[in-house]
Formats: structure tokens, sequence, C-alpha cells
């Protein structure tokens, strides 16, 4: 059954308009720093007024309309089993594996550690095992074991090896693109395969406040020329990086995503985006951070609103915390804002899975609670159906005053449906749980995520497409190490 979100609006159609109109204000008015050349050139000979020594592009209202119409209302993201798909409109609701966390909680000692590419390779594995999570995320964390300048290759090969759900590509300039695009063509069957069934989901984020930056601005223009869905998700902090009212956030991130998407336009008209958002507040006290704010919630619900209002697929953070391991704090704070992104209806939730310490570092065992987390928040989506069958009228009149259910064929037919039927949440007696060994959940996440990491062998890549995608990975390899000398 499909996950609908959509129920929870905090901001009203007038609301929406108001911050509608703020933003070609800006747009207009105050314009953003568009630092690649091309992109620049392009916003220019579309109507855009520049400033070619400041680099400022102030968009007219009507390129942002016309950007608006061109974006598609959704989309489909397919894995590289193309049975397995990501249907990013409406309303519908998937849940992802956080991404680029450079630290690892050591799933022996605990303890925080350096990511590594075997981490990729496992975080990859669990994600295909876990049924909750659809999106595996092949950036979930940064080996840091491989020379940076060829991440890109060996995390899309590792994501491409180890699942068969969906994965990111990378887009930090035009090179770095260009080879996610290659290999991804080469999974696809080419190129044309490639536009018409889309693998590669690509992250740009703009610069708080109104900035484009050079890099991933040329990946954007990669991306849409090949067709590939972007998300355009700033991450702006409110009081640092963006006004300190969440209302001032909401309309600055506006214009940051919708410049973005203009640029997508222009560049490829009907290119995929999703409209997105990572923005949160910045904790006074630290000068950090705080993803699992419920002001991050908050943000993530207006986001939703506004993608709804522009007829747009929405991308969203949830599932986030600030705490270091999997705590109590965790838990509140990735059960209220992911509650709210997915009530709210954004599509595609990032960080759903794994995610701790601001997204810095990722954990099995959390991976694993989340998976429970994600399974719950669909239940609450899926909410109460009504009709003859689900009131039961004649199962009641059969039980009668003083009967039971445990034995009514209506029971075994509605069971997995109506209720959510947890892996790791202990809900027996305490002697029993005593008897078990007094186990806390992290613990009995640890033990999960050791046992599927040993027994689940995602569908293996066909040898010939594997062969290729080697040759692509030594190619860059051979390459960056040219210019380096």
């Amino acid at each position: 059954m499909e996950i609908k979100g959509g129920q929870l609006r905090i901001l009203t159609n007038d609301e929406l308009y108001e911050i509608h109109l703020a933003t070609l204000e800006i747009l207009e008015r105050i314009g953003v720093k568009v630092s690649e050349q091309k992109a620049l050139r392009m916003l220019g000979e579309a109507g855009a007024n520049i400033d070619v020594k400041e680099k400022i592009a102030r968009i007219p209202h009507y390129l942002v309309e016309e950007a608006i119409k061109k974006a598609p209302s959704g989309f489909t993201l397919f894995g590289r089993d193309l049975k397995y798909k990501l249907k990013l409109e409406d309303k519908r609701v998937y849940f992802s594996m956080q991404g680029t966390s450079v630290h690892i909680l050591d799933l022996e000692t605990g303890k925080r550690r350096t990511s590594t590419l075997k981490d990729v390779e496992n975080f990859c594995r669990l994600a295909d095992a876990l049924e909750n999570i659809h999106h595996a995320s092949s950036a979930v964390v940064t080996p840091r074991d491989v020379p940076e300048n060829v991440t890109h290759v060996h995390e899309l090969f590792t994501g491409f090896r180890n699942t068969t759900k969906t994965v990111d590509g990378e887009t930090y300039g035009q090179a770095v693109a260009m080879d996610s695009i290659r290999m991804a063509s080469v999974v696809a069957g080419g190129e044309e395969e490639l536009m018409k069934r889309p693998l590669l989901l690509g992250f740009y984020n703009p610069v708080s406040p109104l900035q484009h930056s050079e890099k991933l601005t040329e990946g954007l223009i990669v991306y849409a020329k090949y067709r590939q869905p972007v998300l355009v998700a700033p991450e702006a902090q409110a009081g640092a990086t963006a006004p300190v009212t969440l209302a001032g956030l909401l309309t600055q991130q506006n214009a940051e995503v919708l410049s973005g998407i203009v640029m997508a336009e222009l560049t490829n008209p009907g290119t995929p985006v999703l409209f997105g958002t990572v923005s949160t507040i910045m904790d006074m006290k630290t000068g950090n951070l705080a993803l699992g704010a419920i002001e991050a919630g908050l943000i993530n619900v207006a986001t939703a609103q506004l993608a709804h209002y522009y007829g747009l697929p929405s991308r969203g953070t949830g599932g986030c915390t600030d705490s270091k391991i999997p705590d109590i704090q965790a838990g509140f704070e990735k059960a209220m804002t992911l509650m709210m992104a997915a009530l709210a209806g954004i599509n595609f939730i990032y960080d759903a899975g794994g995610s701790l310490e601001s997204s810095l570092t990722a954990s099995y065992e959390q991976a694993v609670i989340d998976n429970e987390i994600c399974g719950m928040v669909s239940r609450a989506l899926r909410g109460i159906e009504i009709s003859d069958e689900t009131m039961a009228i004649d199962v009641i009149e059969d039980a009668g005053p003083g009967g039971h259910y445990l034995d009514k064929r209506h029971t075994l037919e509605h069971l997995g449906k109506e209720h959510y039927l947890p892996t790791i949440i202990n809900r027996e007696r305490r002697e029993r749980w005593e008897r078990a060994g007094s186990k806390d959940l992290w613990e009995v996440a640890r033990g999960e995520a050791k046992k599927i990491l040993k027994e689940h062998q995602p569908e293996p890549l066909d040898r010939d497409i594997e062969e290729e995608l080697k040759k692509i990975v030594k190619g860059v390899e051979k390459r960056e190490s040219e210019h380096m000398d």
C-alpha cells in the first residue's frame, strides 16, 4: 500500500501567497550570486539583469513562473533493478538513509571512528535489507580511506554493487557529474535509456544566503542536460545564514530553491527537480547546527506546503538528531522531525535512517532502530480505513458480549494491514525480558545489524556491467593522479 502524507498544514493559502510574492521581490530586486559563468550568461540571455562584476543575477518574475510551469509535477527514480522505483509525486512519502557522514559508531566497540569504503558497502547492504528504508544513498558515509578526488566513483560503484534500491549521484563539478553519468549509463544500457529511466539523484545545495557555487552549478547543468533529477535544498540556519524568524528563513530559502530550479529548467526544460530543504536553526547557546530541533520540523512542514503550492515534488530532512549516540534524545528528536515531515507530505525524506550528531556520524544500530520508526510512521500515514468490512458488525455479532476475536478469520485477514508488527521493539513482560538478558534497544539493534550484514546478500550486479564500471573507476583514478603530478 502506498504511503501518503499531506494531512499536516501550518500555513494558510494566503500566507503561502505572501511568501511567494516576497520571494519574487527578493529575486528581482536583490538577486542571487551565481559563480558559474555559463549559468550566469544563460540567465542573462533569458532576461535576467546581470551584474557581471559582482556575479549577481536579478531574476524577473516571469522567468521564475515559467520555470515552475516547465518543471514536472512528479517523476520516477529507478534502482538498477528497474522493477524497483520511487514515484516522487503528489503526497507519496519515501524514507532515505542519511548521507555524507564522516564518522561511524563502530559496530563492535560502540566508539566513534573515521568512516571507510567498507562502511559504504555495509550501509548499502543494510539499506538493501531494511524494508522501510526506500533509498540506499550511495553517499551514505564519506570514505576517508579513499583519495577525496576519486571518492565519487568509488561510492557510486559500491552503491550499484550492493543494492538494487535507488542511489545518489555526485554533482560537485562538471567532471565529477559526468563520471556519475557515465557509470549510470553503463548500468542503464546507454545514455538514452538513462534519460528515459533515471538512476541518479543529484544533490544541489545553494549556499545561504542567496548564493550558487561554481562547482555545484556545473553539476546541476550536467544533470539537467542528461535529465537526471536534482534536489535543490539549501541548508540555511535561522539566526546565522538566514533571518532568525522562520518566516524570513522560508522566504530566503524559497528564493534560493526557485533560482536553482530556474537554472535547471533553462538548461533543459522538463528537468525533474525536488523542491527541498535542509534548513533549521542555529543553536544560539553553542553556535552549532540543530537538525533535531522542533523548528526543523516546522520548516519541513512549511516547505512541503510551498512545494504543493507550486505543484512540485519535495525533499526534506526528517529523522534527525543532535544526539551523539542512540539514546532517548535521539529517539524523541527523530520521531518528532520524521513524523512532522511525513505528515506534511514531504515526498523524499533524507537522513531518515542511521543519522546521529547532526548527520556528522552514522550508526548501524541507529539505522536498524530508524527502520522501525519509519515503519511506525508509515502505519500512521495510512490512517484508519472505514468500511463495512473494517467496522466488522458481523464479526462483533459472532463474538457477542463476553466473546473474543483470537480465533476469527477476520483477525487473521486484517492483522498484518491494521497493526504495525515491530521487529526489534520489545513488548514482552519484564520477567521474560530479564530472562533474555535485559538488553536495551541499542544492544538489540546491534545484534540485528550484525545478523543482516552476515546473512543478507544483495542481488549481484551483472558481471559485464561490473567490469565496465571498474574500468571507469580505474580511468578516473588515472586521470586524477595525472592531474596531481
